[in-house]
């Protein structure tokens, strides 16, 4: 009986081990498979993209304005809205996440402008990688790329001139003029706010009731980005009468 025990516990090793190797294999091709094999640009093409213009596909109907010319409270009313933890460090890597987020049944957490900006509009420099379960994994993957490589002011910068806001509008400048006719720093509260609604919804043209503008004021408010009086006089504002998306295209950076 010890005997039989002692081959047992034996058997029960050299599997374990062999269970371990073929751990260490996997973890080792996925690691290669997803950072070099799958044709994703490199950091250093990503480094290389011009400052000075329009780096996703289709958004160069309109000047490229840096983010040093877009008014702050823009910027902020962004970053409050769409991902108020832009700016912090992350707290694991993008792959790392999803495999977290794999383990646990739930969507990946990381930055939605980030992963706005690798996903519509940084993967056209790739159109041929990633088809199926490397798609998903890839995008994660090819974040990580992204935010290594540019800061986090540039990817901003990429998305507030690349995000489609329906009416032909790529970027805040262009929706500025589309939907309100003036200039970007023109702008109120209300009507930043309601421009942010386009960018998530650039081609529905029913359903706009306002009360996702008043969420975005919400961000606003918590964020510090606006007072208090502010976001009362902004809600204050019936929706604009001229609301509608009017096209149907699909441009670079939507979800």
């Amino acid at each position: 009986m010890r005997k039989a025990l002692m081959i047992f516990g034996k058997s029960l090793l050299a599997l374990l081990s062999l269970a371990g190797v073929a751990l260490l294999w996997l973890t080792g091709w996925l690691v290669w498979h997803y950072q070099y094999g799958i044709g994703l640009p490199t950091e250093s093409t990503l480094s290389a993209l011009s400052s000075t213009d329009h780096v996703c596909a289709a958004g160069g109907r309109g000047a490229f304005v840096r983010l040093a010319d877009i008014p702050p409270l823009v910027r902020k009313a962004v970053v409050a809205f769409e991902d108020p933890d832009f700016y912090a460090p992350p707290s694991a890597g993008p792959l790392m996440q999803f495999a977290l987020a794999a383990i646990s049944n739930r969507r990946p957490t990381g930055s939605n402008i980030s992963l706005s900006v690798t996903r519509y509009c940084l993967k056209a420099l790739s159109p041929q990688c990633c088809k199926g379960i490397d798609w998903h994994i890839g995008n994660w993957v090819f974040m990580g790329r992204v935010e290594r490589a540019l800061s986090r002011d540039r990817i901003l910068e990429i998305y507030l001139n690349g995000t489609y806001f329906g009416r032909n509008a790529n970027g805040v400048v262009m929706a500025a003029e589309a939907y309100f006719g003036k200039p970007l720093a023109e702008l109120d509260v209300h009507e930043i706010a309601f421009m942010l609604v386009r960018a998530r919804r650039p081609h529905r043209s029913q359903g706009y009731d306002g009360s996702t503008r008043d969420l975005v004021i919400d961000r606003m408010l918590k964020a510090e980005v606006i007072s208090e009086a502010q976001a009362v006089a902004a809600k204050a504002h019936p929706p604009p009468a001229n609301n509608k998306p009017i096209d149907g295209q699909n441009t670079p950076i939507n979800r």
